[in-house]
């Protein structure tokens, strides 16, 4: 790496003010980044300086890598950003062959893989100049500068979800859950920051001009419930605050919410660098209804793909979810993410019979009998309870017997008593109590049936409940008649 003097004499050797006018055109993209490395600065400063788009064939090959399309005018337009004389400050992010980075320098927008562009006029701040970056989750003494430095939360976690009840994404590709900063060792701090825990996330990525950043999103991280701008919300309020190098502070010039774009567009650009559907099916692990896998076949693909061990997350032997694990040099914006192995033991799969079931299956049909009579125990063993109301799959029951929409469902395990089955969450033994349903460690388990394949109690199917759940708000499931209806039908996991 260059030493710090090597680093600064450039910039510090100019008697040139870059205005702003001039920074409004640089988009810090993948040309202008490749040209602004650490290891490449000083000679590509010492490159522009005399480049013209006649002089093509000078043309570094790093750059023409970097710079496709109409090479000349990419490059001409990245050194008048960086030329050889200066006085901006300007973000120096950490390249190496061996791992992803992920940067966002410009004066005026954060722009890392969207070719969308701030509106005129969009207040913009720019993340701090990190010189002498330090790896996270690696230091032996307090870093003060939590700019440069990602602590308490370190160890940053890029997650991904199979979704198939219901599907979501395409049925080739996994979709994106987050960006979680971990404490290095495994524990986290969540919500850091109420007053920017924004509900307005796609609004705001709008007035940045992330037009393709959106349109990406809305295909690539969706949530299961339809919901997306409630799952985004979730998202950065959850996990986004509490991203040190993304603090307001961090930024100079902050005046709007430059970190949310950051935030959105680091994890984006991760997760376009982590194909997990094409690493499994390179090695012959697809999705099947027949076909299940070890959890050694599954971590070993991964593994070779990220250069460390990965978490794997399975609801019973259903295989849905993978986080890769990252240490940052320097900051989230501006610097280098770092393959790294798990800050803990988490992955919570079986070590055989992993079912990775194909999204988007078809129905099974169902019929449907005039005086149907409950149908004993079809509900056995560990599943989920999703519920339906108007017709639609709405949610489903979390580990207290609230309906929820938003998250992961719980696993209930049903087991044979008498002509009926009881449940069990983690809270406890399920039962209707004062007339509503209850899971819980002082309950006496319940008997249910099943009708038509949903769930009954005392000979109905007919639950209710005040409200149809939003967001993070929870619902309370009752027996007897409220606003909205809602049925309950096993899953099984």
């Amino acid at each position: 790496m260059p030493s710090l003097t090597s680093l600064l004499a450039p910039l510090l050797a100019s008697t040139v003010s870059l205005g702003l006018a001039d920074a409004a055109s640089c988009n810090a993209d993948n040309c202008l980044r490749a040209l602004r490395a650490p290891a490449k600065i000083a000679e590509a400063q010492s490159f522009c300086a005399t480049f013209t788009t006649a002089s093509a064939v000078a043309i570094p090959s790093y750059a023409v890598a970097a710079c496709t399309g109409d090479v000349a005018s990419r490059v001409s337009s990245a050194c008048s950003c960086i030329a050889t004389s200066t006085s901006t400050s300007t973000s120096v992010p950490v390249t190496t062959s061996s791992t992803i980075s992920v940067t966002s320098t410009s004066l005026v927008s954060v722009s890392i893989s969207s070719t969308s562009s701030a509106p005129t006029g969009v207040p913009t701040g720019t993340p701090k100049v990190c010189l002498n970056p330090q790896l996270s989750c690696q230091n032996t003494t307090a870093v003060e500068d939590l700019c440069c430095f990602n602590a308490p939360g370190g160890q940053l976690l890029l997650t991904q979800f199979w979704d198939t009840a219901p599907s979501t994404g395409p049925n080739n590709s996994w979709t994106v859950h987050g960006l979680w900063p971990d404490k290095c060792d495994g524990t986290y701090e969540a919500n850091c920051d109420p007053s920017r825990e924004y509900t307005n996330i796609t609004a705001i990525l709008q007035s940045y001009g992330k037009t393709d950043l959106l349109s990406y999103m809305n295909t690539y991280w969706k949530d299961y419930q339809g919901n997306d701008e409630t799952f985004w919300e979730h998202e950065w309020g959850k996990h986004g605050t509490c991203i040190s190098t993304l603090d307001t502070k961090c930024y100079s010039g902050h005046s709007g919410q430059e970190e949310v774009v950051d935030y959105f567009e680091v994890a984006v650009e991760l997760f376009k660098g982590l194909d997990s559907f094409a690493f499994l099916e390179k090695a012959g692990i697809v999705p099947s209804t027949t076909t299940t896998y070890t959890l050694a076949q599954i971590q070993d693909v991964l593994t070779a793909a990220h250069g460390f061990p990965v978490t794997l997350g399975c609801s019973g032997t259903l295989f849905e979810e993978i986080w890769y694990h990252y240490n940052v040099l320097g900051s989230v914006p501006t610097g280098e993410f770092v393959p790294t192995s798990p800050d803990g033991s988490k992955s919570d799969c079986p070590a055989t019979g992993l079912r990775y079931v194909p999204k988007y299956l078809p129905a099974t049909p169902t019929t449907s009998v005039p005086g149907s009579t409950p149908t004993g125990t079809p509900y056995l063993g560990k599943g989920f309870l999703q519920a339906y109301t108007s017709g639609a799959n709405k949610g489903c029951l979390i580990s207290a017997g609230t309906w929820y929409t938003t998250g992961t469902c719980a696993t209930y395990t049903a087991a044979t008593s008498g002509s009926g089955f009881t449940l069990t969450s983690s809270k406890g033994p399920c039962d209707i109590i004062a007339g509503a349903f209850s899971c819980a460690a002082g309950n006496t388990a319940g008997v249910f049936t099943s009708i038509d394949g949903s769930l009954a109690y005392a000979d109905s199917t007919s639950f209710y409940a005040a409200a149809v759940p939003v967001g993070a708000v929870q619902q309370k499931v009752f027996t007897t008649v409220d606003a909205v209806a809602v049925s309950f039908v096993w899953q099984i996991i």
